[in-house]
């Protein structure tokens, strides 16, 4: 009995947390300075709830930053499934990644600020061992240029990543995620008409792959 009472809260807690996100996303994108009372607003839910999973702003942004770095490890869960080839499964990578940059592209807005600039670098460290794997067998296979190593090429793709959500920002670039996917696959030496072709390719492989169970 004592369980069955127990989950309904338990879940009423997760959809809460998520609506205090979603809200949080939202009101920092619109006014960089909202309040948690604009957040409790915003998510329709009162002031206490927010700080019962979010004792103060710091926590609350801290708590967007980890919200991306779970939806990034979440992607990073795909590459057993992709195929062995280097440049496409980079290219289907960036474009699975886009959406989660697009969405917590707000962070840059004024997180960085709050955080600085080390910890939303921080953001992309889980994808930072498997992409320099990536790129060494792209390398050893001859289809990504070896003219810096695989670490620094990967250290200089998360730069481009930052730029490209600084640009999406200021409504530069609109779409989703073909420049990302393009400047990734040339960053690491793949020539812009086969990284275009490559990119065609990845969202082909999207589209018709079988949707995740759950999702």
């Amino acid at each position: 009995m004592g369980n069955e009472s127990v989950r309904p809260r338990r879940s009423q807690a997760r959809a809460n947390r998520s609506r205090i996100i979603e809200a949080a996303i939202s009101e920092f994108a619109r006014n960089p300075d909202a309040s948690m009372d604009d957040v409790a607003r915003a998510a329709g839910v009162v002031r206490r709830t927010v700080y019962g999973h979010f004792p103060n702003r710091d926590a609350l942004v801290e708590g967007l930053v980890d919200e991306a770095s779970s939806a990034l490890l979440a992607v990073l869960d795909e590459l057993p499934t992709l195929p062995d080839r280097p440049d496409l499964t980079t290219a289907v990578l960036a474009l699975l990644s886009w959406p989660i940059g697009d969405r917590f592209r707000v962070l840059l807005t004024f997180a960085r600020a709050e955080l600085g600039e080390e910890r939303i670098r921080d953001l992309l460290v889980p994808a930072r061992a498997p992409s320099i794997a990536l790129v060494e067998r792209g390398q050893a296979d001859g289809v990504f240029s070896a003219y810096l190593p695989a670490s620094v090429l990967v250290a200089m793709t998360e730069a481009v990543t930052l730029a490209l959500f600084e640009e999406a920002n200021h409504g530069t670039i609109t779409d989703d995620g073909d420049s990302f996917a393009l400047a990734s696959l040339v960053l690491l030496g793949v020539e812009p008409s086969r990284a275009a072709d490559v990119v065609a390719e990845a969202w082909d492989l999207l589209r018709t792959r079988p949707a995740t169970p759950g999702a």
